[in-house]
């Protein structure tokens, strides 16, 4: 009998080349899970330690309980720590500042009228900046003045009736206190220019004319007095003496410089 030749086309040989080599491979999987399963048998049937052919490896080393053993040692150290109640040390200006007083029977007696001349004024708890506001005022509020305490006035503001103490340079006042220099710090008289009267009389007056109005006063030859500003033939000032403002004739009075012109006070 004749045999018959097989031929293998070129896509043969690679479809049987491809064949053998899953063959191979899948050959090799199962030599690799055998061994591996060998070796998982031999360490769970041996006692830790006494084996003579296994490796301990790194991850169950006893370095891994040297370092847990810090975590515990620090934890009583961060709640132990004083650092974590700070304590709070008490300032100064939570101290809380004292009531404000009231005048005695004897200051109400001998307390003054007084105007506030500029707006914005606060009045405070005590004679000091430092002290808190109670109110702030605007120019003509009423006050009665009870006392003079350095750059400041004891007062009752008459409307809302509060006291206090306002800065003695926004208050004018009709007099003077009981034993209060009659010649006006510098601080009190800001913006004013010096004057002394020259006539042996001047007659005061509350508005700038002589027609239809009586003096409500009178000052003598060598009187001081303030000098506010000038509007027509009249000055606007303010009598050291007493404190009173008013209108006088400018021309008898000598003023020692050059005096502005303004508006005359309602």
């Amino acid at each position: 009998m004749r045999r018959r030749a097989v031929r293998i086309t070129p896509l043969g040989y690679i479809v049987l080349s491809i064949i053998i080599l899953v063959m191979l491979v899948g050959i090799y999987f199962i030599i690799w899970s055998m061994r591996n399963s060998e070796n998982t048998n031999a360490v769970e049937s041996s006692p830790v330690g006494t084996s003579a052919g296994i490796t301990p490896t790194p991850s169950l080393a006893p370095g891994s309980a040297q370092t847990t053993a810090p975590v515990f040692t620090a934890a009583p150290q961060a709640t132990s720590s004083p650092s974590g109640t700070p304590t709070m040390t008490p300032k100064q200006d939570d101290t809380p500042e004292p009531e404000v007083k009231k005048p005695t029977p004897e200051q109400v007696q001998s307390a003054v009228d007084g105007t506030l001349n500029s707006s914005g004024v606060v009045l405070r708890g005590g004679p000091s900046p430092s002290y808190s506001i109670i109110g702030k005022y605007s120019a003509g509020t009423q006050l009665k003045v009870f006392e003079v305490a350095g750059d400041y006035f004891f007062v009752q503001v008459v409307k809302e009736n509060e006291y206090g103490y306002i800065a003695s340079k926004f208050v004018d006042k009709a007099g003077l206190l009981p034993g209060e220099n009659a010649t006006p710090t510098p601080k009190a008289i800001a913006g004013t220019i010096p004057g002394t009267v020259s006539a042996s009389k001047l007659a005061l007056r509350s508005v700038p004319s002589t027609e239809d109005n009586t003096p409500i006063g009178e000052v003598v030859k060598g009187d001081s007095v303030l000098i506010y500003f000038k509007t027509g033939d009249f000055y606007y000032i303010q009598v050291e003496a007493t404190g009173v403002k008013c209108y006088a004739a400018a021309k008898y009075i000598t003023a020692s410089t050059a005096v502005p012109t303004g508006t005359p006070v309602p």
